[in-house]
């Protein structure tokens, strides 16, 4: 075992400005992942036109290409989270999942995309373990919350450039061909190419400039072995089980939504992605970071006085967010759908750094790379996977009606979220007992 492992736990947390610019640059790798994954969500309609799609085969590409090989490559690579490398892993993540983007310009079936999609879940299945343990080891328990939202910031900012990347570039390209270096690529094609090669650079500064972190907080010295990680597992299953089937459920309802959320526009109000990409993606980035900051000083100072503080934060935020959620596809205009939407940017905001700081807070060091990739399995393939298929599968052959998406759409927010919800509730009780726990065990060990 490296010196970086062997006691840690008595060791300084880094330098501020060290510790802080390396969340920083994870956040930044958060919203270059939530670009590559969420271009595909502006291209949906030229994607269908060019291979001939029906929307159940475009979720296929959306939600399970990306899923599927998120799952078999995610939780066998977490166990290296728990003691390998981690600036490394993610680092060739990173190149993976953008080289993956920029291939899905070459695609001309549906296989073939299908593959690109595949291989950057594949490369994305690399970043939240690593991430999030390291982030775990940079700063302090009580920081948690400030650094969680940080990193949550990526995926606002990410899945708003997503929008406004997208939906400018699809205005300039929109319905064009073009020859690259002697490749006949269509609209959608290069823009896949022109979002995707930056990534590569983007992991050479994180490989270059980050230093590997020392690991604390571990209760074993050596590499626990699996069954291990699943015996704490299941002792702790009182938590974990609701609260990893909560967020499975609650990603196919927010995950759902988005995918769809510009043919949604696009079809029930007229407003093509060049119009309402662009809107969508301003609106995040105004809004989500008050949200966040607003989430992150709650979180800060409930969790002073409640060693339930996170989870009850959470189901704040989504007791929020899922009725505004639905109540915006009911708008009868654009105009009010997006005011509705402002609002509901706000309250996604204020839960959103709080599930991944209550998962660090109550997860040994040594197994926080396997919890955080079954963590990321739940809402990476569980929810992506059935998010946007549930929706295609209610539009086809419930409503039978790509006009009737927004009703496909508040029947999938409507199912799954208030499940998710329940979980949430469920979890709450023994997250509060096992953080009261912790800090019981810290202060005898203080004296």
């Amino acid at each position: 075992m490296t010196d970086k492992v062997a006691g840690g736990a008595s060791a300084p947390y880094p330098p501020a400005r060290q510790a802080w610019y390396a969340i920083s640059l994870f956040a930044l790798v958060n919203a270059l992942d939530n670009v590559d994954r969420g271009i595909i969500s502006i291209l949906i309609e030229p994607i269908k036109r060019d291979l001939q799609l029906t929307d159940t085969e475009v979720s296929l590409l959306v939600g399970f290409a990306f899923s599927f090989f998120y799952a078999i490559v995610g939780l066998p690579m977490s166990r290296f989270a728990d003691t390998g490398n981690r600036k490394a892993i993610l680092s060739f993540g990173i190149a993976l999942w953008s080289l993956a983007t920029a291939a899905g310009s070459l695609a001309k079936t549906f296989p073939t995309l299908f593959i690109s999609r595949g291989m950057v879940g594949a490369g994305e299945a690399l970043k939240g373990p690593n991430a999030i343990s390291m982030i775990s080891d940079l700063v302090p328990r009580e920081k948690y919350p400030r650094a969680m939202s940080l990193y949550q910031f990526g995926i606002s900012l990410g899945s708003a450039l997503s929008l406004i990347i997208g939906g400018v570039l699809m205005g300039i390209v929109g319905g064009k061909v073009f020859n690259v270096l002697g490749v006949e690529m269509r609209d959608w094609q290069l823009v896949l190419l022109i979002v995707g090669l930056p990534g590569v650079l983007v992991a050479l500064l994180v490989f270059t400039t980050i230093k590997e972190p020392v690991r604390r907080g571990r209760e074993r010295s050596d590499k626990p072995p699996v069954t291990e990680v699943f015996r704490f597992a299941w002792r702790e299953k009182a938590f974990y089980l609701p609260f990893l089937l909560g967020a499975a459920f609650l990603q196919i309802e927010i995950y759902g939504l988005l995918q769809w959320r510009i043919p949604f526009y696009q079809r029930t109000y007229g407003w093509g992605p060049e119009v309402v990409g662009p809107i969508l993606g301003i609106l995040s980035i105004a809004i989500v970071p008050i949200g966040l900051a607003l989430g992150a000083w709650l979180g800060e100072r409930m969790a002073k006085k409640h060693a339930g503080a996170m989870i009850l934060l959470s189901i704040i935020g989504t007791c929020l967010s899922l009725p505004l959620m639905m109540l915006v596809l009911l708008m009868p205009t654009a105009e009010l759908a997006l005011a509705l939407t402002t609002v509901n940017y706000l309250a996604m905001g204020i839960g959103a750094p709080a599930s991944t700081a209550a998962l660090s807070t109550v997860t040994p060091n040594e197994y926080r790379g396997q919890v955080f990739a079954a963590y990321a399995f739940t809402i990476s393939v569980v929810g992506t996977a059935l998010g946007p298929l549930c929706v295609a599968l209610f539009t086809d052959f419930v409503f039978a009606d790509e006009g009737d998406i927004r009703y496909a759409m508040f029947a999938t927010a409507g199912i799954f979220g208030a499940i998710g919800l329940w979980l949430k509730f469920l979890c709450y009780g023994p997250y509060k007992r096992r953080v009261e726990a912790i800090i019981a065990a810290e202060n005898e060990a203080l004296g």
